[in-house]
């Protein structure tokens, strides 16, 4: 009975020894610390210019040791959570920041030799042998833009993340707000006042022949948002219309009884540029002034009637065109 037993003691002593060795996982290259790192954002950050989806902005944080790594025996589970306030975009991984066309997401560096690619929270993936990943080094706080017109403003960068591997764990906390600073792009423009209707009045076929037709000029405002005063816009327009050429706009309703023919309108900015009526010609508005929701741009041009070849004949001169911004 006593052999018996004994046999059984030492069985049981093996079994329990041996789960434990097989489900504890330790840490290679020293013991991470502090396990909880607290960040605080910047106060403030500047964007640059970017495509829809590129980088606007990032700022990054040292977090742990390049040299440590989680160990662990047999296949095991990785991950690294977010909980935050924002809302998920329309890209992956990016969250929405509430400032119009700017985004946020959360990377982290686990690739000690390439501070260059990062993993993009959250994330989950298995270790499939003996072994395990290294601790997140740093984490990168990228703005990255989302829409075409692009805003600036404040951004709660208040979240926490989680790094598990099996039971080894630790934590990132931050806490504080940005202000995204826009001095490089804008929340959008539009067209201030009604329609722009210039009036030609009469005149004699004859002064049209010679050139000396009178010149009208007329203008229109642009208001765009976003952008500190004074600022370069980045925007241009060109102009769509009955065009036979940059510069002269066919009348309408040619051809048909009372309206004039041989006779064009011809349009020119008021540095006597010709108005283009193709994109890849677009032109540059200027600055004129700010009020209270935005800044105000001004393009300004001259209209005058003008030969188109073939023979005058009187009758209505009416035309119609359209003006595009152009801006991404």
């Amino acid at each position: 009975m006593r052999k018996l037993i004994s046999g059984i003691i030492a069985a049981s002593g093996l079994m329990v020894a041996g789960d434990t060795f097989a489900s504890k996982c330790s840490w290679r290259g020293g013991e991470p610390s502090p396990s909880i790192r607290n960040i605080t954002a910047p106060a403030q950050i500047a964007i640059t210019a970017a495509p829809i989806g590129g980088e606007l902005a990032r700022y990054s944080v040292n977090l742990w040791r390049m040299e440590t790594y989680s160990f662990c025996f047999g296949v095991s589970e990785a991950s690294m959570s977010l909980e935050s306030g924002l809302l998920p975009s329309s890209q992956a991984n990016v969250y929405e920041t509430g400032v119009k066309g700017i985004g946020v997401k959360f990377c982290v560096v686990l690739n000690p030799s390439n501070s260059n690619v990062y993993s993009c929270l959250p994330y989950a993936f298995i270790v499939p042998g003996v072994g395990g990943p290294f601790v997140p080094q740093s984490i990168n706080v990228i703005f990255v833009r989302t829409g075409r017109d692009v805003a600036a403003g404040n951004v709660s960068l208040k979240f926490k993340s989680v790094w598990r591997h099996e039971e080894n764990k630790l934590t990132v906390e931050s806490e504080g707000t940005t202000t995204l600073v826009n001095d490089v792009m804008f929340a959008g423009c539009e067209s201030v006042g009604a329609a722009v209707n210039v009036q030609m009045d009469k005149q004699t076929i004859q002064h049209i022949k010679n050139g000396s037709a009178r010149e009208v000029p007329f203008n229109f405002d642009v208001r765009c948002s976003g952008l500190k005063s004074g600022a370069k816009v980045p925007v241009k327009v060109y102009f769509e219309g009955n065009s036979q050429a940059d510069g002269m706009l066919k009348l309408s309703n040619l051809g048909q009884a009372g309206v004039a023919s041989g006779v064009g309108i011809s349009l020119v900015n008021e540095k006597g540029a010709k108005l283009p009526f193709d994109i890849a010609r677009s032109i540059a508005l200027d600055w004129n002034r700010d009020d209270a929701d935005g800044s105000i741009y001004r393009f300004s041009g001259k209209a005058k009637y003008a030969p188109t070849g073939g023979e005058m004949k009187p009758g209505k001169g009416d035309a119609t065109m359209n003006f595009v911004l152009n801006y991404n």
